[in-house]
C-alpha cells in the first residue's frame, strides 16, 4: 500500500490512465470513421446502381399473384424470399426491366411497388421489412440499416416506391477484424507507454531520490553532507541549491550552538571557580574579619558577573523568541538618545562623551527604553576600549528616510580579523582583557538582536577608532517631509 501511495507511482498510474483514455478516444474515432466511410461507399454505390435503374422502373398494369405488398407482407419475425423475377412476371408492357444479373453481381437486391402498393419488380432477397412506414414518408430518398443490410428506399417520378439494398455481412466482417487489429495496436501502444513512461518518470525522480537520502544521511547526523546532482533539471537543481544553503545554516546553527554552549560553559566556570576557590580558603582555616569581607566581596563580584550573564542570555533569548515585544512610539530620537548619554556618563569620569544632534527632531517608531539600551552596550563598549582621557563620540544625523546613529572612539579600533565576528554571541577580541574588566561578549550580541528588531541595521567599522554606526527607519510622517 506504501508504494501505491508514492509519487513515482502516481504518476505512472496518471500517465497510463491519460495514455489510456487518449488510445480509447483515437482508435474508437478511427473505427467509427472507418465505418462510416464504408456505409458511405455502400450509399454511393446504392445511389449510382439506382440511378442507372431507375428509367427502367415503370408502374405495372397488373399485381404479381404471387407477390404480397409492403402493407400485406407478415411481420418481421418471419422472413420471406422472393423469386428472382421473370419477364412474364411482369406487365407485357414492361419493357424496360432492370438486369437481374448486373444487381446480383453487386450483391444488390431491389424491389419495386407501384403507387397503389403493387409489387412490379423483385429481384434478390428482400429482407422482411414493413416498407408501407416509409412509403407514407415526405421524403424523396430514404436511408436505412436493418437485418444485416443497408437500403435506399426513394419515390420514381410515377409514384412507384422503390427500394434498393445490400446486404452488411462483408462489412461487418471487415469492421470485426479492423475492431481486433486496433485493439492489438492499442494495447501495444500501451504496453510501449508503460514502460517508456515508468522509465521517463524513474529517471526524472532520480534526483528527488537523491536529495531525501542526503537528506536522511545530514539527519542522521553528516551535518558536512551536500546535495550533488549531475545533469539534474533546472527545477531540481535550484531545489538542490536552496537544500543545501538551508543546510549550510543549520550547519552554522549547530555550530553556533556547540560553540555558545562552550562559551557560556567557560564564563560561567571562572566565577563558579572564584566561588568554589575563595569559600575553600576560608573554611581552611579561622580567618580575620576583614578577611572573611575580602572572600565575601570576591564572591558577591562572581556572583553578579554570573547575574549579569543570565540576564543577557535571558534577554538574548527573549528578544530572539519574541517574548519581550517591544512597546514602540512614534518620537523624536534626539531626547533619547541625550538621555541615553547623560546615563552613560557616570560610568565613567575619565572619558567625556560628545553629543551631536541636529536642532530638527527625526521622528522614529522605537521602544524609548531598548533605544537607551543600544546605546548603553555601544558607550560601555567605547569606554573598556579608549584610552583614558579621550573622548567617546555620539551622533544622531539623517540619510534618507533613515537616522543615522553613530558611536565612535578613539582606541586601537577592532582588529580586521575581527570584524566579521562582533556582534557573534562570545566573541571577544581580546579575551583576556575582557576578562579582566568582566566583559562576557554578550553586549553587541544584544545590540544587534535589539536593532534589528527596530527593522534597522547595525555595522562596525575602524575610522581613527572603532565606529559603529546603526540605521533606523524614520516614521512615515518625517519621511515624507
Amino acid at each position: 500500500m506504501k508504494a501505491h501511495r508514492s509519487i513515482r507511482w502516481m504518476l505512472i498510474m496518471w500517465n497510463m490512465l491519460l495514455l489510456a483514455a487518449v488510445l480509447i478516444t483515437l482508435l474508437s474515432l478511427h473505427y467509427h470513421l472507418q465505418r462510416k466511410s464504408a456505409i458511405g461507399r455502400i450509399d454511393t454505390e446504392l445511389q449510382e446502381s439506382l440511378i442507372e435503374i431507375l428509367p427502367a422502373v415503370a408502374p405495372p398494369d397488373k399485381r404479381r399473384p404471387d407477390f404480397q405488398s409492403p402493407i400485406d407482407r407478415p411481420p418481421p419475425d418471419r422472413e420471406t424470399q422472393f423469386d428472382r423475377p421473370t419477364r412474364e412476371a411482369v406487365s407485357p408492357e414492361d419493357k424496360a426491366a432492370p438486369d437481374p444479373d448486373q444487381l446480383q453481381d453487386k450483391n444488390l437486391y431491389l424491389a419495386v411497388w407501384d403507387p397503389e402498393g403493387h409489387p412490379t419488380h423483385q429481384i434478390g432477397s428482400i429482407p422482411n421489412v414493413q416498407y408501407a412506414f416509409y412509403a407514407q414518408q415526405n421524403s424523396d430518398r430514404i436511408y436505412i440499416t436493418h437485418q444485416n443490410a443497408r437500403e435506399l428506399i426513394t419515390r420514381h417520378p410515377s409514384g412507384a416506391l422503390v427500394v434498393i439494398g445490400r446486404p452488411l455481412a462483408e462489412v461487418r466482417h471487415q469492421l470485426r477484424y479492423l475492431r481486433g487489429y486496433l485493439i492489438l495496436i492499442g494495447c501495444s501502444i500501451f504496453l510501449l507507454g508503460y514502460s517508456g513512461g515508468r522509465y521517463i518518470i524513474s529517471r526524472a525522480l532520480k534526483p528527488i531520490l537523491e536529495i531525501s537520502r542526503t537528506a536522511e544521511e545530514i539527519s542522521a547526523g553528516a551535518h558536512s553532507r551536500r546535495i550533488k546532482l549531475a545533469d539534474a533539471p533546472e527545477e531540481l537543481e535550484s531545489l538542490a541549491g536552496t537544500l543545501n544553503r538551508s543546510f549550510d545554516h543549520l550547519d552554522d546553527a549547530i555550530e553556533n550552538q556547540k560553540r555558545f554552549s562552550a562559551d557560556a560553559s567557560h564564563e560561567l566556570r571562572t566565577p563558579i571557580a572564584v566561588v568554589l576557590a575563595q569559600t575553600q580558603a576560608g573554611l581552611k582555616k579561622v580567618r580575620t574579619p576583614d578577611e572573611y569581607q575580602s572572600i565575601l566581596k570576591a564572591c558577591q563580584r562572581a556572583g553578579i558577573r554570573m547575574k549579569s550573564m543570565a540576564d543577557s542570555l535571558l534577554d538574548l533569548t527573549r528578544i530572539d523568541g519574541k517574548e519581550a515585544p517591544l512597546n514602540k512610539t512614534v518620537q523624536p530620537l534626539n531626547p533619547v538618545i541625550a538621555q541615553a548619554v547623560e546615563d552613560a556618563a557616570r560610568l565613567s569620569d575619565l572619558h567625556p562623551i560628545d553629543l551631536q544632534t541636529p536642532e530638527s527632531a527625526l521622528n522614529a517608531d522605537v521602544d524609548e527604553t531598548r533605544i537607551q539600551q543600544i546605546l548603553m552596550n555601544l558607550i560601555r563598549n567605547a569606554i573598556q576600549h579608549n584610552p583614558t582621557g579621550c573622548p567617546i563620540h555620539v551622533m544622531l544625523t539623517q540619510s534618507g528616510d533613515h537616522a543615522v546613529i553613530t558611536v565612535s572612539d578613539e582606541g586601537d579600533g577592532i582588529p580586521p580579523d575581527s570584524l566579521p565576528h562582533v556582534f557573534e554571541r562570545f566573541y571577544r577580541a581580546d579575551k583576556s582583557r575582557s576578562r579582566e574588566q568582566g566583559g562576557a561578549g554578550l553586549g553587541l550580541s544584544i545590540v544587534k538582536s535589539l536593532v534589528e528588531a527596530h527593522r534597522g541595521t547595525i555595522q562596525g567599522h575602524n575610522s581613527n577608532g572603532a565606529v559603529f554606526t546603526i540605521l533606523l527607519p524614520l516614521a512615515e510622517e518625517r519621511a515624507n517631509c
